[in-house]
């Protein structure tokens, strides 16, 4: 029912605040609307890395765009 339920990466306001920074950003730069697929992959692509272990946001830039 939860697929994250196993993992251990608890996601904090402030994270979630530059997580959102990040996502906007790429949107802005991709020129994406946030209602589409597009956009939902690229959130899911961004929290992915961020449990990875990826917190820099220029990073998480660099990364999602290599994908």
């Amino acid at each position: 029912m939860y697929p994250f339920r196993d993992f251990d990466c608890v996601i904090r306001p402030s994270e979630i605040n530059m997580l959102q920074g990040v996502f906007e950003t790429e949107l802005a730069r991709t020129k994406l609307r946030s209602d589409t697929d597009e956009a939902e992959a690229l959130a899911r692509r961004l929290v992915a890395l961020y449990q990875e272990g990826v917190r820099d946001p220029s990073l998480l830039a660099e990364r999602v765009r290599d994908r």
